[in-house]
């Protein structure tokens, strides 16, 4: 016996059309607008940034970020997923460098994150963002123990080079679109690894929030 599938308009629901799938059996579907535009008309989309520029650092860090990024949901709630991670020079040092956005995502539940900034903003800018899980904290040895290892922080987005006396504002947008999930309880941290630690950076991440089952 053979199914018919059809879809109803979300403005009109009177208005019915017929769903196909290719000879695979697999349905056939298309946006009908912008990625995202969904999700942040919704109110779930949201973004941060650091508010005070900081030092990149020479190493691969521990503890140390730029800034930090907690979901406070409970077990079970709603996950941060991911769009985009994002960094810009706010000041330039004597020296040529070579600067990469990197992160560090934490596996485990820790502790949640104490003195906070209220910076987040929605991405449909119909603020304030005060229904969001996430819980953001201002640079410096930040991270915890378990989510702060060198081995967790990872490259991302392209390697931007500064000349001797060149100007401020080079920027590092590294586009994520789901790839990387903060789960509850999770702490995620962002820094600028560079070839001299001179100059500040601020940094951000853009996310939507969404009930998911982890596995």
């Amino acid at each position: 016996m053979q199914t018919k599938i059809r879809a109803a308009s979300r403005q009109n629901t009177s208005v019915k059309v017929d769903l196909e799938a290719n000879q695979a059996g697999e349905l056939l579907t298309t946006l009908g607008d912008s990625d995202f535009v969904e999700v942040n008309r919704s109110g779930k989309g949201f973004l941060v940034r650091s508010t005070t520029a900081t030092a990149p650092v020479i190493a691969l860090p521990t503890t140390t970020a730029g800034l930090g990024i907690y979901n406070s949901a409970a077990d079970g709630g709603v996950s941060m997923i991911i769009d985009a991670l994002f960094a810009y020079q706010a000041t330039v040092g004597a020296n040529a460098t070579q600067n990469s956005l990197i992160y560090v995502l934490g596996q485990t539940r820790v502790a949640t994150l104490t003195s906070l900034l209220a910076t987040q903003r929605k991405n449909n800018s119909n603020g304030p963002s005060t229904d969001t899980v996430a819980l953001v904290k201002a640079g410096g040895a930040i991270l915890d123990a378990v989510t702060g290892v060198a081995v967790g922080w990872m490259p991302i987005g392209t390697t931007v080079i500064s000349g001797v006396n060149s100007l401020h504002g080079s920027c590092i947008f590294a586009p994520v679109n789901g790839r990387l999930i903060l789960a509850p309880g999770r702490l995620l941290g962002l820094n600028i690894l560079s070839s001299h630690n001179t100059g500040t950076w601020n940094v951000g991440m853009m996310w939507h929030e969404k009930q998911i089952t982890l596995v």
